[in-house]
Order: structure tokens, then sequence, then C-alpha cells
């Protein structure tokens, strides 16, 4: 993932490590590389059923606003008028982050309707049904982007250019990108990955937090780690002996993998051990960059944990300090300013 100036991105995403300071110029890249990084954490489990079951809530929304409508029009009984007020109201407080995705005009809308107005609520009507005819429509074609975008985006850079986004040869508009990977906002829409509650519980606490920082509802922190550790998936390291992962520990590691390194010649100081045996650099590397794409690690304490899963149990699993993995990320990006 690329920006129109890589490095001094690149630098962006090093004074972020140290600073947590926002720059207006970079808001674009930092919110895409967001959103790149729930993509992982989701691991691209797009379903056909979240499209049905988001249509199938708007349109009851809108069936109800309308026969409110109809009954305040026909002038009928406050208490009925009222009593289908407050379905309405209990619809928008469950869905609030699905409805506010239609209301492009942002409207107050449960403000709106209480005021019993039909002019207003038709406003309301309209304009949300204006978006879900627009979805309706471009359907097809959001499918066909989402999935060019899920098959390229965590393998190529892209590049920002006056509000568009391009990934290979895949052109959106930002907005664009944004309304496909909507679903992405909505926790219920990423599923359990680790047989253990606690890890799980631990995923979907990033998950949120990540979510929380696109809502504007919390500031980045630790959670820049993973960005850039997704941000670095599509870009090579030219020369894995200079890397340092002596500060990783392997907790859990194939033992076929084991016994091919234990008679490597490794003379490198720079790399992890398991007991007296040397990781070396280039598969730990490689093994960090398969994890991180799919989205399976989160944070434990002080500690950033990335643990594969196969057919429900772990064949791999490294941790490692917050501090010690910044100093890693940010010796990492150093590097790649320099080549």
């Amino acid at each position: 993932m690329e920006s129109t100036n890589n490095s001094l991105y690149n630098n962006y995403l090093l004074e972020l490590i140290s600073k947590n300071e926002l720059k207006n110029e970079f808001q674009n890249n930092l919110k895409i590389d967001l959103y790149i990084t729930l993509l992982s954490l989701n691991n691209s489990n797009y379903k056909e059923s979240i499209y049905l079951e988001e249509l199938n809530i708007i349109e009851d929304f809108l069936r109800k606003i309308n026969n409110l409508k109809v009954k305040i029009q026909l002038k009928r009984k406050e208490t009925e008028v009222d009593e289908l007020l407050d379905k309405i109201k209990n619809i928008y407080t469950q869905n609030t982050k699905l409805i506010s995705n239609y209301n492009k005009e942002n409207i107050d809308i449960i403000c709106t309707i209480e005021t019993k107005d039909t002019k207003e609520i038709t406003k309301v009507l309209d304009s949300l049904t204006k978006e879900k005819i627009k979805k309706v429509n471009n359907k097809d074609y959001y499918d066909k982007l989402r999935k060019e975008i899920n098959d390229k985006i965590l393998k190529t850079n892209y590049t920002i250019d006056n509000n568009n986004i391009k990934i290979d040869n895949t052109i959106i508009t930002l907005d664009e990108f944004y309304d496909i990977f909507s679903y992405l906002l909505d926790i219920n829409n990423y599923k359990d990955i680790y047989p253990n509650k606690e890890e799980n519980n631990l995923h979907k606490e990033l998950i949120l937090n990540i979510i929380n920082i696109i809502e504007s509802k919390t500031h980045l922190n630790n959670e820049i780690i993973p960005i850039i550790l997704t941000n670095l998936l599509p870009k090579s390291i030219p020369n894995y002996e200079n890397i340092n992962t002596t500060k990783f520990n392997i907790d859990n590691i194939k033992i076929t993998d084991l016994y091919s390194f234990a008679n490597n010649n490794i003379t490198n100081n720079n790399t992890a051990k398991w007991q007296k045996i040397l990781i070396p650099n280039e598969y730990l590397y490689k093994r960090i960059k398969e994890i991180v794409s799919k989205g399976m690690y989160y944070f434990n304490g002080d500690n950033f944990v990335l643990k594969n899963i196969e057919n429900t149990s772990s064949d791999f699993k490294i941790s490692i300090s917050i501090n010690n993995i910044k100093t890693f990320l940010k010796d990492n990006l150093e590097k790649l300013n320099t080549n």
C-alpha cells in the first residue's frame, strides 16, 4: 500500500509510532490503511447474506416510516402513531450504523420523524430511498470491485490522487471504496477465528478499537502496529539478514521446520531463537506477513501476539512486547526509506 509520495508517508508512519500526531495531508492514506487492516482482520470474509440482511433492515425501516406518514395524514389515534414511532426508533437504535450509510444528507432522522411533520418525514423517505436505490442498482458493480480489490489490496501498492484510489488497474473514488467496504465497520461481520474464547475477545477488542478510530470515537494508539504491519505486506525487504528479529519469542512452531533449521549454518546474530535453534529471518518475516494478511493477531497486555490457526489448531505462534515491535517496525520503515 503506497501513498502518492511513499517516502513522505513512510516518514509519517514513523512519526506516528513515536508521537501519535495526525497530519491532515495523510488523512486519506491513514484511513485507507485502517480499512485495509480491518479487511485483513475480517480475512476478506464478505458474504452475500450481509447485503441481503442490510437490504431487509433498510426496507423495513422505510416501510414503517412511510406507514407513520400515512397514519399522521389519516389522523389516526395519537397512541397508534406513537406506538409505530417507538418501533421506528427501536429499529434505528439497533441499526444506527447501518442506517447512517444511507443517510448521506446527515438528516437528524429521529428528531425529524418525532415532529410528525409529514413534509419533513417525506424528505427523510426520499433521501434514504434514493440511496437505497443507488446501492441496489450498483450491487453488481460493487461486488465486482470488491472482489478485484480483495484479490489485490494486500499484495499491491496503492496510490491516492484527487480523491481517487488506484490499486493496480482498478480505479475508484474514495467514497466508493468506503461504501463498498462499509460492512467492515460492523463488528457482527467478523467471525471468531480462535478456538479459545479469551483470544477471540482480544481479537474483537482490537477490531472495535480500529472501527472506533475510523469513526473518530477514539484516538490512534498501539493500533498503529497492525496498521504498519499491513502497510508493509506488499513491500519487499531487500536483505533479510539486516532484519533484527531477536526480540520475538517463539511460542509454537512446527517440529519439521525446527529440524530443517537445526542443520542450517546461520552466522547472523540478528535472528530469533527457539531454545538453541536459530530461526532464519527470511522464514520468520514471511510467516509474520502471512499471519498479518489473515488478520490472526491481537494485543495481550503489553504484548503483541501473532498466532496462526489451521484446521482449528495452531501451528505457529510468536509474541513480542509492544515497545520491541515498535522498534522493529521503525527499523523496517527506515530501511525502506534508504532503498
